[in-house]
């Protein structure tokens, strides 16, 4: 008989985040436990309010799950059967499905990869991601973080700082850059003319989610006439990947936060490769036990930004270290 919890963790950040469209210095997430017997396993949930999840709506939902949810299950896939049956917020389904797969691993003495299908990786190289800040404070940014360490970096931009942001660190540094609008830019011409004066493009590696996600058409137009690589976060969510993707990017970013589940994420990074789409793993900030998670399905990936554990000042399980830039299962030290 299965019994499901769930409690809140405080996350204090190393540094205020900011991005386009929210700014903050405390993250709060939640962590699902699933006992059966003398067996438990663990999931994060880590909501993000840009897909209409909250502190309130993560409780209220996983109780609902609590009260229809039956007593056992025969597997991941009649889990996800009965998950898909309710409405709940993608980053519950993630954590209430990654905590029964991590159940499923200790009873059957698999490893996660072996029971999703994916190649083990030993280690990867994420992005560091440098938030939104007064240009005079980017150089005391870097140094103090040690950034020179990591072999890419992802710059969060607006429309109003994105030309001058971008200088300023292509400048202090020379390494490529990925530049992440989290959906600030509002035309195809307006991202152009930004891409127009970019002062180096050799070292633009993407240009991250310009536009809205809703704005279909100017994002088929931007993919026309883009002299650079085109990755789509916000425009990926729990959907199946098609034709739709192909014609506006060039990559799509997987975070099981917003897929709903090992399960979905996998199809999203397998539907990609087979349509000749770049992929890439991305989190939300997350402690190391999403972040491993993540780990569990990069096998064939062709890039990460898995630092979302590397932004809080204390990592609460601490199943992943990183060493000049790549992040491993602590346990492989």
């Amino acid at each position: 008989m299965f019994s499901w919890t769930i409690k809140e963790i405080e996350l204090p950040l190393r540094f205020t985040w900011n991005i386009s469209r929210n700014s903050s210095d405390i993250k709060r997430n939640f962590i699902i436990e699933v006992k059966n017997g003398s067996i438990s396993a663990l999931g994060e949930v880590a909501f993000n309010v840009r897909y209409g999840e909250s502190r309130e709506l993560i409780l209220e939902k996983f109780e609902e799950f609590k009260s229809l949810a039956p007593q056992d299950f025969n597997g991941v896939e009649n889990l996800v059967a009965f998950l898909e049956t309710m409405d709940l917020p993608q980053s519950l389904k993630f954590g209430i499905e990654s905590s029964f797969v991590h159940y499923v691993a200790i009873l059957s003495g698999k490893t996660v990869p072996q029971l999703m299908g994916t190649n083990v990786v030993s280690s990867v190289k994420t992005s560091f991601s440098i938030p939104i800040m007064e240009i005079g404070k980017v150089a005391s940014f870097i140094k103090d973080n040690n950034l020179q360490r990591f072999s890419v970096l992802k710059v969060k931009v607006n429309r109003d700082n994105a030309h001058d942001f971008c200088n300023e660190i292509l400048k202090l540094t020379n390494v490529p850059l990925r530049v992440d609008a989290n959906e600030s830019f509002e035309t195809a011409a307006e991202t152009l003319k930004f891409l127009s004066e970019f002062p180096d493009l050799k070292r633009l590696e993407f240009l991250e989610q310009p536009l809205m996600s809703h704005l279909h058409e100017e994002a088929l137009e931007l993919k026309k006439h883009s002299p650079v690589f085109l990755m789509a976060d916000e425009s990926v969510t729990k959907e199946s990947i098609s034709e739709y993707y192909v014609e506006r990017f060039h990559g799509i970013n997987v975070k099981m936060m917003k897929a709903g589940g090992y399960l979905k994420a996998v199809k999203q990074l397998r539907q990609a490769k087979l349509l000749g789409l770049r992929t890439m793993l991305g989190c939300m900030i997350e402690t190391s036990l999403g972040i491993s998670s993540a780990l569990n399905i990069s096998g064939g990936v062709d890039f990460f930004d898995l630092d979302g554990c590397l932004l809080i000042k204390e990592d609460p399980f601490k199943l992943v270290s990183e060493e000049n830039g790549k992040i491993f299962y602590s346990y492989m030290q």
